[in-house]
C-alpha cells in the first residue's frame, strides 16, 4: 500500500484542537475528562505527532484527513463539553455588580423566520367519531296547524 498523503495543516490543526480542550478541561471550574477521553486524547495526539494521522482504514474516513470521521465526531464532543459555562464567581468589589457583562460578539442575532399561522389549520388526525355510524333521526308524527285568515 503506497504512504498516504496527509495534508500537514490538517494535522497541526487536529492536534492544537485536541491540545486546546485538554487545557480547557484542566482548568479550575471546568467539568474535567473522563479516563477514557483522557486515553483518547493521549493516543489519538500520539498517533498524529508520529504518523501524521490517527487511522490507516480508508473506509474510516478521507484519507487526506487527520482524523477518522469518528474520531472528529468525539473530539468535537470533547471540546463542547469543555466549553461549557464555567462556575460564575462572585463579582469583586471594586467591579460593579449591576453593570451587565460585555458583549462577547458584535453580531446581532435575528429572531429566526417562522411560518404565517394558516387559520382554520387543524392536525391530520383520525377522528373516532367518523368510524362509527351516525344514530338514525328521530321520526316524530306529523302535527296539524291552523292558518289563521284561511276559508272559513
Amino acid at each position: 500500500m503506497p504512504k498516504r498523503e496527509v495534508d500537514k495543516r490538517k494535522t497541526s490543526k487536529a492536534l492544537r484542537k485536541l491540545r486546546r480542550a485538554a487545557e480547557r478541561a484542566t482548568e479550575e471550574g471546568a467539568p474535567g475528562l473522563t479516563a477514557w477521553e483522557k486515553d483518547f486524547v493521549e493516543g489519538v495526539t500520539g498517533r498524529l505527532e508520529r504518523y501524521g494521522s490517527a487511522f490507516r482504514d480508508p473506509g474510516k474516513g478521507r484519507l487526506e484527513d487527520a482524523l477518522s470521521q469518528r474520531q472528529t465526531q468525539v473530539a468535537r464532543a470533547i471540546d463542547k463539553k469543555t466549553r461549557k459555562t464555567k462556575t460564575i464567581s462572585a463579582p469583586a468589589a471594586t467591579e460593579d455588580a449591576t453593570k451587565p457583562p460585555p458583549p462577547h460578539s458584535t453580531f446581532k442575532r435575528r429572531a429566526p423566520m417562522r411560518a404565517k399561522a394558516k387559520s382554520g389549520w387543524t392536525p391530520r388526525v383520525r377522528d373516532v367519531a367518523e368510524d362509527t355510524e351516525p344514530a338514525p333521526p328521530v321520526r316524530k308524527r306529523p302535527t296539524l296547524k291552523v292558518i289563521p285568515g284561511g276559508k272559513g
